[in-house]
C-alpha cells in the first residue's frame, strides 16, 4: 500500500513522464482521501516537509517565469503570485 493511498482504496498514484525541449519532466497524479491530506498538512505545519523554491514572480512578470522554466537548471519549484 502507497503512502497516499488508504486501506481498501484501489486509487494508486499514477506517475507520468514526457520530454519538453531537451529536459524530461516527471509528474504524477493521486486522489488522496481526507486523511492523508490532514496528516500531509500536519508535516508542512511542522516544518517536516518543506517545499523547495527556486523563485518567485509576479503575475506582471509572467514572461521572466516563463524563461525561467524554460532554461532550467534551477533546483526547486518556481513560483507565480497572483495578488488582487
Amino acid at each position: 500500500m502507497s503512502a497516499w493511498t488508504s486501506p481498501g482504496s484501489s486509487a494508486r498514484p499514477a506517475p507520468a513522464s514526457t520530454v519538453h525541449g531537451g529536459r524530461r519532466i516527471r509528474t504524477f497524479s493521486a486522489n488522496p482521501d481526507a486523511a492523508v491530506l490532514t496528516a500531509l498538512v500536519g508535516l508542512v505545519t511542522y516544518g517536516a516537509v518543506r517545499p523547495v523554491v527556486h523563485s518567485v514572480y509576479s503575475l506582471m512578470d509572467i514572461a521572466a517565469a516563463h524563461q525561467a522554466f524554460v532554461h532550467g537548471g534551477g533546483l526547486g519549484k518556481h513560483v507565480l503570485t497572483v495578488s488582487r
